[in-house]
């Protein structure tokens, strides 16, 4: 039976490769995001693999908007929250701009998760879904970042607390924490890895690679599908928990 689903952060990485999945099984999809024209184009794709989409440009850190957004939608089985943003934000750079950039990222990356699940969870009835979306570094610090890694973590801790809150109601809430994913933004950390080391992009990636047992990137595709498990009405097992998907660099 084809699912209903909001998925943020819709327009390119995880997000879209979530909205691909579903849209081959016949899935009702709203997307939601902030780049209007790339949102379009991903709705293009999703229809023509067989899926129905609803578009909604918003901003998960603006919270009328996310509650004008809810308002039109009767129902929902599944939520993914994959909006997010990056950027080194190294504690002894003591400019303003290093402070905007601090609160951008935990605005976006946590509090607008927190603002997702406000507007959207009175959608969802029993049997529901939340996916949460971390990140390998939400479970270990890295130098010069954090501020993606506070909100991260941060992810986890709120995942936990809504799992707990929730489930009498039937809604699960799960997180997802990916490693290297060939995506934009894992491009430009590359490329700011590779600055700081004095490195070529492609030398970085490879001393990035060396870390991950398996060896390499992963495809955002391959971080959908660890999203549909935790979607699965089948999966009623998984509350509260962190699924790592990152070949291996945390095995806990």
């Amino acid at each position: 039976m084809p699912r209903s689903l909001l998925i943020t952060g819709a327009s390119r990485g995880i997000g879209r490769a979530v909205a691909l999945h579903f849209a081959a099984e016949g899935g009702d999809l709203h997307l939601l995001g902030r780049d209007e024209a790339a949102l379009a184009a991903v709705a293009e794709e999703v229809a023509a693999a067989g899926g129905k989409v609803h578009l909604h440009a918003a901003n998960v850190t603006d919270r009328a908007a996310l509650q004008a957004v809810s308002a039109r939608i009767p129902q929902l089985d599944g939520l993914v929250a994959a909006a997010g943003i990056s950027g080194v934000t190294p504690v002894d750079d003591d400019s303003d701009e290093a402070d905007a950039a601090f609160d951008a990222i935990l605005q976006t990356d946590l509090t607008g998760c927190w603002n997702t699940v406000r507007a959207f969870a009175p959608r969802l009835g029993t049997g529901g879904r939340i996916v949460l979306v971390s990140s390998v570094l939400g479970r270990f610090g890295v130098p010069g970042y954090g501020a993606y890694c506070a909100a991260k973590h941060g992810l986890l801790g709120l995942t936990k607390a809504l799992a707990l809150e929730l489930i009498p109601r039937g809604i699960f809430v799960n997180a997802v924490a990916p490693g290297w994913v060939d995506t934009r933004m894992a491009q430009t950390g590359i490329a700011a890895m590779a600055q700081g080391m004095g490195l070529s992009e492609a030398e970085a990636r490879r001393k990035a690679e060396e870390v991950v047992p398996v060896q390499r990137f992963f495809q955002p595709e391959e971080i959908a599908h660890g999203i549909a498990w935790l979607l699965n009405p089948a999966n009623t097992m998984q509350v509260g928990q962190c699924l790592n998907l990152d070949g291996g660099v945390v095995q806990a």
